[in-house]
């Protein structure tokens, strides 16, 4: 079988605008990005920050209704 790779499918970057091989990184809020493998710890990282922030912001609005 062949080897499967996480940047797979392509496109242009969402970070660097390059046109590159991507991987999707996904929101909670359901909206998705792509990312190329030299932007892919920055893409990581920036999708991790809005997502514990927009969980909060719910948790949030949820406890004051």
């Amino acid at each position: 079988m062949g080897e499967k790779t996480m940047f797979s499918v392509e496109g242009i970057c969402d970070w660097c605008k390059q046109p590159k091989l991507l991987t999707r990184h996904e929101y909670v809020d359901g909206k998705a990005h792509h990312s190329c493998e030299t932007c892919n710890e920055f893409a990581r990282m920036d999708v991790r920050q809005f997502n514990l922030a927009e969980m909060a912001f719910r948790e949030k609005q949820q406890t004051a209704q």
